[in-house]
């Protein structure tokens, strides 16, 4: 149970609407997604309000608006561990819906990445304010690929013969214009390997090809020095019943694994099969899971002053 705060602790809670200069005290709440939007706060396109303890931050929301089309999206709304459940979150949206309204917006957005764990925190909240029940869209896992020997069934895989992996950087000009040729008919374009090619690592990505003819890839892109995104993966329809693909990451995973201990991968909420995957067979190896969620409000002929 949560000890009760006094008045003296109730009072060192300070609130405040956050300019440039003022935001960067926040950075450590912020996803690093959204970092460059703190400097650029300017309390009409992009702005935000900051909670403190002891002159310590202690939450956030960080919000834009597109005002000529009276719509404005929050894409931060954290409160700091030992923060929660003591009406801070509802305290920030009330704040982030004021100025909304101030600004004529008619229709307000909440799109963003929320540990897994806030997902019920955030549901409560958003729902006692009127906000439609958050949906999950998109599953976010941080991995420690130093873990991948608690999985002792990744010893097992293997390729056959007919079946080698390459460097993305050894594709061909013929294997390229192979691929280019076939987009929107054996894969869709959200899967091209050519997707942000400037962002992608060559020496790490990696094809996999089937009697000399590709016939997949897992394309990776650094995230920091010891990180990689795992970006796109994709193996031919016919040959992911037999477990080609899963092989072609798990292998991807262990050649880089001397160099990024750690992974990153994004999981579409209706991609049932990959979470179940992700959940039984890499369970040893998530260190965090975050969830893209989106819910909406319309804000016009709606007033709230239980806050004032």
């Amino acid at each position: 149970m949560n000890k009760p705060k006094s008045i003296e602790e109730v009072r060192t809670l300070q609130l405040e609407e956050l300019t440039a200069s003022t935001a960067r005290a926040y950075k450590s709440l912020v996803h690093p997604k959204h970092l460059e939007w703190l400097d650029q706060i300017n309390s009409s396109s992009v702005w935000g309000f900051g909670a403190s303890n002891n002159n310590q931050p202690a939450g956030i929301v960080l919000g834009r608006s597109a005002i000529n089309e009276g719509q404005a999206k929050i894409i931060e709304l954290v409160v700091a561990e030992g923060h929660q459940r003591q009406g801070m979150g509802m305290k920030l949206l009330w704040h982030a819906e004021q100025k909304m309204r101030e600004q004529g917006i008619s229709d307000g957005q909440f799109a963003g990445f929320i540990k897994a764990q806030d997902f019920s925190w955030l549901s409560k909240i958003a729902i006692r304010e009127g906000w439609q029940l958050p949906k999950v869209k998109t599953y976010m896992y941080t991995l420690g690929s130093m873990r991948l020997g608690e999985c002792q069934w990744v010893e097992r895989l293997t390729l056959p013969e007919d079946f080698t992996l390459f460097p993305w950087k050894d594709l061909t000009p013929a294997e390229r214009l192979e691929i280019e040729q076939g987009e929107g008919q054996w894969y869709t374009s959200l899967l091209s390997p050519f997707f942000e090619e400037g962002k992608f690592d060559p020496d790490y990505s990696t094809g996999l090809r089937y009697q000399g003819k590709v016939i997949g890839w897992v394309i990776v892109q650094r995230m920091a020095g010891n990180l990689l995104l795992y970006k796109t993966m994709f193996v031919q329809e016919k040959y992911q019943k037999q477990a080609r693909g899963i092989t072609l990451l798990m292998k991807t995973i262990e050649q880089a694994l001397p160099t990024f201990p750690y992974g990153m991968c994004f999981v579409e909420h209706d991609n049932e099969p990959m979470l179940r995957f992700m959940e039984r067979r890499l369970g040893p190896t998530i260190l965090h899971r975050k969830l893209w969620i989106e819910t909406t409000k319309v804000l016009v002929g709606q007033y709230s002053d239980h806050f004032c």
